[in-house]
C-alpha cells in the first residue's frame, strides 16, 4: 500500500510511510518486514512434534514484502532506510543470486536493481582471500562495482577474508556438494513417492512414471500453489501426449513445463491430508545406465515446506 501511494503521489503516502516504518524489524543484517512468527488460524491443530519451521516464519513472503517496502522507501526518498532494507535482501539470497520462489525473486531483484541505479559507485576496495599458501586479490572500483566476480577457492581449507579501502561490498561464500541419499530434515510437510515402473528396458520402450503427493501441514491450512518437480531418467524423454492427458484429467493441474530432464507441474491448492496421484509416460531414446535422480515437491509461496525422493535407476539396452 505504501509503495502504491508513493507512486500515485497521494496525500496519504506520508501516513502510510510512518505506519510502514513502525512495522520494520531491525537487526544486524538490516531492515525487514513480514518475517514474524507464523500465526495459526483459529481452530488449527497445535504444531506436531518433528515438524520443522523456519524461525522467521514465511521467509519467501518476508523477501517479497521487504522488496516492496524497499521500493516504497526509494520513492519516498528515504535512502538510509532503503539501504538497510537492501542490505537485508542481499543477505537472504541463495547461491544463484535469487530466493525461494519466482515471486519473491522478481520483487527482490526489482528492489535491489532500483536501489543500485540511483546509488553512487563510491567504492574503492581490495579484498584478500587466503587459504594456506593460496592467495587471491580482488579489486572493486566504480568501473567494476556492478560486476559479479566469482573465485573458486581450495576445497578443505579455511578461508580468511580481509577487506581494505572504502565503500561497501558483498562477499558470498557458496559450498556445493553431492548427497548419496535424500537428506533427512525431519518430518516433511509433503510426502512424495515417484515410481518409474521398471529398472530395465530396451531403446524405444515406454515406461510409466507415477507420482503420489500428500500434503501433511502442521496446521489446517491450504498449501497454496504447489510445484511438483519430477526428474526424468537420463536417456528418456516424456511423451507429451500423455502429459497433456494427465493435465486434462485433473483440474488441479494448472500448468506443466519441461525444463531439461525435469517435468515441472503446478498444482492448485491442496487441502490438509489430501493425496494427489499423477502419471505419464516416457520413452527410452538410447542405451544408457542411469543413476537414481531426485524428484521434489514444495509450496510455491513457502518453499521451506517441501519433500523429496530418490529413484529412477535405469538400464536401457540397445
Amino acid at each position: 500500500v505504501s509503495y502504491a501511494l508513493e507512486l500515485a503521489d497521494s496525500d496519504r503516502a506520508g501516513a502510510a510511510y510512518e505506519k510502514l516504518m513502525s512495522m520494520a524489524v531491525a537487526g544486524d543484517d538490516g531492515l525487514s518486514w513480514g518475517g514474524g512468527p507464523v500465526v495459526a488460524k483459529p481452530g488449527a491443530l497445535p504444531i506436531e512434534p518433528g515438524f520443522t519451521r523456519p524461525p522467521r516464519g514465511n521467509s519467501s513472503a518476508a523477501v517479497e514484502t521487504t522488496g516492496y517496502a524497499t521500493l516504497a522507501l526509494l520513492e519516498r526518498g528515504d535512502r538510509i532506510s532503503a539501504s538497510n532494507a537492501g542490505k537485508w535482501l542481499v543477505n537472504q539470497r541463495n547461491a544463484y543470486g535469487g530466493y525461494g520462489s519466482t515471486q519473491d525473486t522478481v520483487v527482490g531483484l526489482q528492489a535491489m536493481t532500483q536501489f543500485a541505479t540511483t546509488a553512487r559507485s563510491d567504492v574503492d576496495m581490495t579484498v584478500m582471500l587466503t587459504a594456506g599458501d593460496w592467495i587471491k586479490r580482488v579489486t572493486i572500483t566504480p568501473d567494476n562495482a556492478d560486476v559479479l566476480q566469482t573465485i573458486e577457492v581450495p576445497a578443505g581449507a579455511g578461508i580468511e577474508v580481509e577487506a581494505r579501502g572504502e565503500g561497501q561490498v558483498v562477499v558470498q561464500a557458496v559450498r556445493r556438494f553431492n548427497l548419496p541419499t535424500v537428506e533427512n530434515v525431519g518430518k516433511p510437510v509433503f510426502d512424495i513417492d515417484v515410481d518409474y515402473g521398471t529398472g530395465h528396458v530396451d531403446v524405444d520402450d515406454l515406461i510409466t512414471i507415477s507420482a503420489d503427493v500428500t500434503f501433511n501441514p502442521p496446521e489446517f491450512v491450504e498449501s497454496g500453489m504447489v510445484v511438483l518437480d519430477i526428474s526424468i531418467p537420463t536417456g528418456f524423454s516424456p511423451v507429451m501426449e500423455s502429459v497433456e492427458r494427465m493435465a486434462e484429467a485433473d483440474p488441479k493441474v494448472k500448468r506443466r513445463d519441461l525444463a531439461g530432464r525435469k517435468l515441472i507441474i503446478y498444482i492448485e491448492d491442496m487441502a490438509a491430508g489430501e493425496t494427489l496421484s499423477l502419471e505419464f509416460q516416457a520413452r527410452a531414446l538410447f542405451p544408457v545406465r542411469a543413476e537414481p535422480v531426485i524428484s521434489a515437491v514444495y509450496s510455491y509461496y513457502r518453499p521451506e515446506w517441501r519433500g523429496q525422493t530418490l529413484g529412477g535407476a535405469m538400464t536401457v539396452e540397445g
